[in-house]
């Protein structure tokens, strides 16, 4: 037997497994319907040769802080 209960929030759906586990219901299963996101995955240029970028900040080093608060 299938039983569908439609929420709009995961507050919901937590009170109503709540219930669900104080009136000793064990076999129940959480499906979510919503329709997943897939960000298409472009493949990069191959051809272009990394060689060239090594050393590019070797007179003005860099961390992570400092690229962040400049750009």
């Amino acid at each position: 037997m299938r039983i569908t209960i439609e929420t709009t929030s995961w507050d919901e759906i937590s009170r109503l497994i709540a219930v669900l586990k104080s009136l000793k219901i064990q076999n129940f299963n959480i499906v979510d319907s919503a329709p997943k996101k897939t960000i298409p995955i472009t493949k990069g240029d191959k051809s272009i040769d990394p060689k060239a970028l090594f050393g590019i900040w070797k007179d003005k080093p860099r961390n992570i802080l400092e690229i962040r608060n400049r750009y």
